[in-house]
């Protein structure tokens, strides 16, 4: 059965998830895979699902009509088999610190330079408690390669961090 990647944006309102799932259950798609957030009043929408070649052509027949329902920009994408899975021990990763650019990128190179794969990646901005000042953490889970020194990369981390006066945190998920 064919993968679908479905992807969407759009403004925030109570119902999108029962719209955007009850449309797909009527046309007969399996949702697999899904992470739905509400950004800062944008909903955005990613999912995998399972359909046949008929419900494939039934959800694009449909597009403009659920597009205009829901006020989302859809954008559906049918897959071929899944891609390559990673395989090694699952780490998560936290970081927090005040908000500065470039935290997500510096700390996401040296992952990449280990050859760690990130699986899931979530920041947020907060007010601090009591001063309000802009607070930045981040959650990664990832997969360390076997052969992946940890004592290594959770060292090189560490010294990014100090740089950037970020606290850091690297655990066995």
């Amino acid at each position: 059965m064919p993968q679908l990647v479905i992807t969407a944006v759009g403004p925030d309102r109570p119902g999108l998830v029962e719209d955007l799932s009850g449309f797909l259950t009527e046309l007969g798609v399996n949702i697999a895979d899904a992470r739905m957030i509400n950004l800062r009043g944008r909903f955005a929408v990613i999912l995998s699902a399972e359909a046949d070649e008929a419900a494939l052509k039934r959800i694009r027949e449909g597009m403009a009509g659920l597009t205009q329902q829901t006020n989302l920009e859809i954008n559906v994408t049918a897959e071929g088999p899944a891609g390559k899975t990673f395989t090694g021990v699952p780490f998560r990763l936290k970081t927090y610190s005040m908000d500065q650019p470039g935290i997500v990128h510096r700390i996401t190179h040296v992952l990449h330079r280990h050859g760690v794969n990130i699986e899931e990646l979530q920041t947020r901005l907060e007010a601090g408690p009591h001063t309000g000042t802009p607070l930045f953490t981040m959650d990664i889970r990832l997969t360390v390669p076997r052969g992946v020194s940890v004592k290594a990369l959770r060292s090189e981390l560490e010294t990014l961090c100090d740089s950037l006066n970020c606290d850091v945190d690297l655990e066995p998920d």
